[in-house]
């Protein structure tokens, strides 16, 4: 699909890493847990799966640490209302938002990645790699990273159980990383800025 479109979408993949996003519980945890889910139905155990399900572990804890240490986190407060105060002065009530910005080296993570996957298909799964297929997985992952529905959409019961190990061991790390280092994103993976006020229970009529 090397093709105006595809161009474009790149393009726009690599721009983005250098953006601030919010960081969203659901588009975080949605590609580790499927992709854990999908390992799960397809390992087979077996010696030599286990070799290389631990090599790939290793390899994943190593990747997804370095992506993590350097990506930018901060708090952005916004203020989208206001009320009066008994003075008439207008209060800004601001919403929290954390937000993550890649950059470079979330980039070379993600090519170390793709590097990994092609070199375990031409060895493992004895596929040959082409251009063409250089490029497929390219862009899949691309389109995968941009639109989280795309890795279901790409699922295929015929994927092998190390790629989908790959996966998910990269996402997964890449995702507790980052809560291990900043206690803001933690706090909003981990659903733990939420609060509930629950008001004093009333008087209940007797009966």
């Amino acid at each position: 699909m090397l093709d105006g479109v595809g161009i474009l979408i790149t393009i726009y993949f690599i721009h983005d890493q250098f953006e601030f996003s919010a960081i969203k519980r659901f588009s975080y945890w949605i590609i580790p847990i499927f992709t854990c889910y999908e390992f799960v139905t397809t390992f087979k155990w077996s010696t030599l799966n286990g070799l290389l399900l631990s090599g790939i572990v290793v390899f994943a804890y190593f990747v997804s640490r370095y992506q993590a240490m350097h990506t930018r986190i901060r708090l952005e407060e916004t203020a989208t209302t206001y009320f009066h105060d008994a003075a008439g002065q207008e209060v800004p009530i601001y919403r929290k938002v954390v937000t993550a910005q890649g950059g470079r080296h979330y980039l070379y993570g993600w090519l170390m990645v793709i590097g990994m996957q092609l070199l375990i298909e031409a060895t493992y799964l004895h596929e040959h790699l082409t251009a063409h297929r250089v490029w497929t997985a390219f862009f899949e992952e691309i389109m995968a990273d941009v639109l989280s529905f795309y890795r279901f959409a790409s699922a295929d019961s015929h994927t092998s159980w190390i790629i989908w190990a790959l996966t998910a061991a990269t996402s997964l790390g890449y995702t507790l990383w980052l809560a291990h280092r900043s206690p803001a994103a933690r706090r909003t993976l981990f659903n733990q800025m939420a609060f509930t006020r629950v008001a004093e229970e009333e008087d209940q009529p007797k009966r």
